[in-house]
């Protein structure tokens, strides 16, 4: 075990840190994400194990302290579970079986050391090789991001989690060696060196990786919002058409029909001028919200310029119609009922029933550009739909159709 001064040396210099990493979220002045919440979760549970571990070594009666010790486990053993939350927020979905596998050991962990507590020794051992694997588990956990997230927080964290895992394991086999125990660590210094320092070292390396995951979330919230309208939050021009080349590629994989839809706001600048820019932004803000409602989950809906927006469907003329007469029909009623004015919007669109490898995505702009100028020209709410069929050399054969019977007899 590492001499008491050593330990509250390493106690000490956890607790600092740990309160920096703590202060972090809030000098940044942005809002706390659930991953956030749980991280510091886990360094406060991480320093009231400290605590619990040093009482456990600084109390006389052996009972409280073996008591003050489980304490010191179970807490270790929920911020390791807080972490694994974490993780999951950031990275995605974990795997099921190293979900189950942290759960089972995090149970069999404490009940173990119930049933070994007149035996010091191998509950120490138990201890320190239940904790060991519990650390590695969730290490492995930052392997294989569902989402594009940075990778040298990732790494540093397994190594640290791997690394601290096989010293626990490693000292937990050396308590049930005694032989082993006595002939190596009281005469190899680099061994006993290990011991002591690897606390200090391994939480100053995990709350390097944590900073770094911190910072890595920041990075791409930043990136996020810059794809993002802050006014309406749907998404931008840039976001959008990332997003089209994929639908288009879809459509031409299913042979499913894709139509581009603008819609721009009638007389919001003659509302902006009478009644001011913050009705006029409660009007956009109110008709995103209805496209979000009206959307189905393979469609986007975005911010296309300062008054239109832009949609992308997978829909026949028809059910653009159906769309565009839903979208006017719950927006008159949001306009009247929320700010007692009577707006509705032009519409033009392209229709592609059928999608070909050659279709770019700028082309159909340009189309539905020139839909919604004629839509506009025609008057208030009006709807212009225009229709693109693939080139003749596009086009796939028809089928031969098969001779009947009777011409066979």
């Amino acid at each position: 075990m590492p001499e008491l001064d050593i330990f509250a040396m390493t106690m000490a210099a956890s607790v600092n840190l740990m309160a920096l990493a703590l202060a972090i979220p809030w000098f940044m002045e942005k809002k706390v994400s659930a991953a956030t919440k749980r991280t510091q979760q886990f360094l406060l549970l991480q320093g009231l194990a400290w605590v619990l571990l040093l009482g456990s070594v600084l109390t006389e009666p052996p009972i409280w302290g073996a008591v003050l010790a489980l304490l010191s486990f179970i807490a270790s053993l929920i911020s390791l579970r807080r972490l694994s939350r974490a993780l999951e927020s950031w990275l995605g979905p974990r795997p099921k079986l190293l979900q189950y596998l942290l759960a089972t050991c995090s149970v069999l962990g404490p009940l173990g050391c119930l049933a070994l507590f007149q035996f010091p020794v191998a509950q120490s051992a138990w201890l320190f090789a239940s904790f060991g694997l519990c650390l590695f588990l969730v290490a492995s956990m930052a392997l294989r991001p569902q989402m594009a997230v940075g990778r040298l927080w990732r790494h540093l964290l397994f190594g640290v989690g791997l690394s601290m895992g096989l010293i626990l394991l490693l000292r937990g086999f050396l308590l049930i060696n005694p032989e082993l125990l006595k002939q190596y660590v009281s005469n190899d210094e680099s061994l006993q060196f290990l011991f002591s320092r690897a606390p200090q070292l391994g939480s100053m390396a995990l709350l390097l990786a944590i900073l770094l995951a911190w910072h890595d979330e920041a990075q791409r919230n930043k990136r996020e919002q810059r794809r993002h309208d802050p006014l309406t939050g749907l998404p931008l021009r840039h976001a959008l058409m990332q997003q089209a080349q994929t639908m288009l590629r879809r459509s031409q994989r299913s042979r499913q029909p894709f139509s581009i839809v603008l819609l721009e706001m009638d007389q919001l600048q003659q509302i902006s001028h009478l009644r001011g820019n913050q009705v006029s932004n409660d009007a956009l803000q109110l008709l995103s919200l209805v496209l979000q409602k009206q959307m189905r989950g393979d469609e986007v809906a975005a911010r296309w310029r300062a008054e239109s927006f832009c949609l992308l469907v997978h829909t026949d003329a028809a059910g653009i119609r159906a769309l565009c007469t839903r979208l006017k029909s719950a927006i008159q009623l949001g306009m009247q009922h929320e700010l007692h004015l009577h707006l509705s919007f032009s519409a033009g669109c392209v229709h592609v029933p059928e999608v070909w490898s050659e279709l770019e995505f700028d082309d159909l702009v340009d189309e539905a550009t020139r839909a919604l100028n004629q839509a506009r020209k025609a008057g208030p709410s009006g709807l212009k739909i225009i229709s693109l069929q693939a080139p003749f050399h596009e086009q796939e054969p028809p089928a031969v159709p098969a001779q009947a019977d009777a011409d066979h007899t």
